[in-house]
């Protein structure tokens, strides 16, 4: 513990006698008459930052939310159609939205019966 407090006392007169020095690129400049500060002397805009989008609508089928342009789901009712699916659990497929729009198209059967 002896040994610290002469080192602390020589790292502090080193640490004063050192001088201090600034970078010389950050010495303030003084303007002559009807200078203007470079701040001010912008010639390019700074990037205008776009508006935040809205978002759009989600589309829907049948009463549905459909991912995209509803193919799926239109493919899934034409399906339905062209099979006369009446019964909206006799729907498959591989994609839940080709299911969905084919249960569209059989409720909507199951609704109205004399439509095709």
């Amino acid at each position: 513990m002896k040994s610290w407090f002469p080192l602390i006392v020589v790292v502090a007169a080193l640490l004063h006698l050192l001088p201090f020095r600034s970078d010389p690129g950050q010495q303030p400049v003084e303007l002559s008459a009807g200078e203007t500060p470079l701040e001010n002397n912008r010639t390019i805009p700074y990037e205008k930052i776009p508006a935040p989008r809205k978002p759009t609508p989600a589309q829907k089928f049948g009463g549905y939310p459909c991912i995209g342009d509803c193919s799926n789901d239109k493919a899934g009712y034409r399906w339905a159609r062209q099979n006369g699916i009446t019964d909206p659990d006799s729907c498959t497929g591989n994609t839940g939205a080709f299911i969905e729009g084919c249960r569209v198209y059989a409720r909507q059967r199951i609704a109205s019966p004399l439509k095709n």
